[in-house]
């Protein structure tokens, strides 16, 4: 009796441990489960907002070029109203224009009324007969000719030749009459357009190479009409999104929701969505293209979620690993428990071993939360570099942004009823400084994005250091010259050394000045030197000053972001200016001097080798 009810007894202890094996089975494959599920939300969600960033960026970009052309038009209209289309200064204005943009731009041309070429872009790479094109492309001509303003066409073959985009601009010759009071009134007479025009191929190379290369993406381009731009697809050029030739691309499971995310972009509004398609998903972003005010283009960027798809298979492998793992601990601690009610010496030392593993267990739980709490006090950490970066650089835009506004509205007051001022030299160097600071701060924002994003672009040229150095002296000897304001009895010593690198020479430059810069702003007395020295494989320079040195406190993370003493500057220079000499495979650093008096900076740059 004792017997069956001993046996009894172990089968209901091995029933509760089997039950409990199966329901934490079925835990841990639930939990595994929502984990995956978590960490591919988290993978497509940083899919989506790169590809937000992508299409943004990449939309100010052709803006910006496009705004460069359109200038160049404007420039090119005011320029032919002031001398004869025909003069050689106006031929060397066309070549400029085209020199400048010629990454997309065909090249420049003037109409006459009648439709005639009467300038144009010398030694171009494409020759077309624009001649009589008037016939088939009237918007060319009356939009400007009636509004006064730029035209930008949509996709048009030039004598079934090829596709282009024409942007035209009214050349507008005003004359001045006198009435019989002596009253003045302008009559503006239309004489033309000049126009560029843009190949659909360059313009879809340009938008390529201005992707990040880290960045799998495609590229599309349609106007506010939904006439096809760009594509890869080259057979659908010119085509509106709802003809055949373009709607037969497309897979018929996600038809509908395609052409409801090109129908939303063509409202000249901004957006992305996800479309699934045989198990893989895509996010389309879209950002409208606006100049002058007017909708014009929308811009796509397609990106494959190409890493949440290979995370999610690695979980689902790391899943079913668990999972076997699971049933070999639950059969091995079915059988383990069987031992046990048979041997209870090893009852014990199963409790301890248990015991110890629990332990481990909230040892590396404490361990984790310790992590997490430091984790979070960096967070919070950069959190505050943030705001304090926002304040200064707020404070930066503002300070030259006013100085140009007060000159601009001095100079807007002073106008008299013939449009004209006497605008004084100091006034116009005031504006131009402060812009250029400004283009400064700008320059900075963005190199600080592409170094973080791994995009910092080097053009590297063989040079001599000396070609910077000698310039630099000279251009930083005469500001202190000038700038009496400051009362800076400080002057510059070099020591010329001439040696052959293979680097980028804006970059050095750069670097050179940020430091130069940097002592100048510190030492109102004594002298930056300026010494070179190389060995059999590196070219080392040494900038020392006079001035007041590092700051304790900031010295240990000097060449961190945001990192600053001074109360003008953003903390940004030494940052990018180590960021660029380690992309050159140098290194930066600077300290105190040992006397106790001002501070250096020494950077070294491979030389260059034959």
């Amino acid at each position: 009796m004792l017997g069956a009810t001993f046996s009894r007894n172990n089968v209901i202890i091995l029933l509760i441990i089997a039950i409990i094996g199966i329901g934490l089975s079925i835990l841990s494959y639930q939990y595994s489960s929502f984990t995956a599920n978590e960490i591919a939300n988290i993978s497509s969600q940083d899919v989506r907002s790169n590809a937000k960033i992508e299409v943004y960026q990449l939309s100010r970009i052709l803006v910006r070029s496009m705004e460069s052309i359109s200038n160049n038009l404007q420039g090119l209209s005011n320029s032919i109203t002031l001398l004869d289309a025909k003069n050689d200064d106006v031929q060397k204005l066309f070549d400029s224009a085209q020199t400048s943009t010629k990454d997309l731009t065909n090249g420049y041309y003037m109409f006459n009324m009648n439709g005639e070429i009467i300038s144009k872009t010398s030694n171009k790479t494409i020759d077309a007969d624009y001649n009589n094109i008037r016939a088939n492309s009237t918007d060319l001509f009356f939009t400007p000719e009636t509004t006064n303003t730029a035209y930008y066409s949509s996709i048009i073959d030039v004598n079934n030749q090829f596709p282009l985009l024409f942007i035209s601009y009214p050349v507008i010759k005003s004359n001045v009459s006198l009435n019989n009071n002596a009253s003045q009134a302008n009559m503006s007479n239309f004489e033309g357009i000049v126009f560029t025009t843009i190949d659909l191929s360059k313009l879809g190379q340009f938008l390529q190479k201005e992707l990040s290369p880290e960045f799998a993406s495609n590229v599309g381009l349609i106007d506010k009409n939904g006439v096809i731009l760009y594509s890869k697809t080259r057979n659908v050029l010119g085509k509106n999104y709802l003809t055949s030739e373009f709607q037969n691309l497309i897979p018929p499971e996600i038809k509908n929701v395609y052409n409801n995310i090109l129908a939303a972009s063509l409202k000249g509004g901004s957006g992305l969505r996800d479309i699934s398609y045989n198990n893989n998903m895509t996010t389309i972003a879209y950002q409208p293209i606006t100049l002058d005010g007017e909708f014009l283009w929308s811009l796509y960027i397609s990106t494959p979620h190409s890493l949440a798809s290979n995370v999610g298979y690695l979980i689902n492998q790391q899943k079913n690993f668990s999972t076997i793992v699971i049933i070999v601990v639950g059969s091995m601690a079915f059988g383990i428990a069987f031992l046990i009610l048979s041997w209870n010496k090893r009852l014990e030392g199963a409790v301890k071993s248990r015991t110890v593993q629990l332990k481990n267990t909230n040892e590396s739980l404490t361990e984790s939360n310790s992590l997490l709490a430091s984790a979070n006090k960096q967070l919070e950490i950069h959190d505050n570099m943030q705001k304090e970066f926002i304040n200064v650089a707020a404070h930066e835009l503002r300070t030259p942004i006013m100085p140009i506004l007060g000159e601009a509205e001095l100079i807007e007051n002073e106008i008299s009823d013939n449009e004209s001022a006497r605008v004084g030299k100091e006034q116009i160097s005031s504006i131009i400084r402060n812009a250029k600071r400004l283009d400064r701060l700008a320059a900075d924002i963005l190199d600080v994005s592409n170094i973080e994003g791994k995009s910092l672009k080097l053009n590297k040229t063989i040079f001599d250091i000396d070609e910077i150095l000698s310039q630099l002296v000279k251009e930083y000897s005469r500001q202190i010259e000038n700038d009496a304001a400051k009362n800076k009895k400080l002057r510059i010593f070099y020591e010329p050394i001439q040696v052959k690198i293979l680097a980028d020479k804006y970059r050095i430059t750069q670097v050179i000045s940020n430091i130069i810069n940097n002592s100048i702003k510190f030492t109102d007395q004594g002298t930056i030197s300026i010494i070179g020295s190389k060995n059999s494989d590196e070219l080392t320079i040494k900038i020392s000053d006079t001035g007041k040195g590092i700051d304790k406190e900031i010295i240990n993370r000097l060449f961190d972001k945001f990192v600053s003493r001074s109360e003008k500057g953003t903390g940004l220079g030494l940052f990018i200016s180590k960021n660029i000499i380690e992309s050159h495979g140098g290194k930066i650093n600077g300290f105190n001097n040992e006397n106790g008096t001002g501070a250096t900076f020494v950077f070294t740059l491979p030389l260059y080798l034959k």
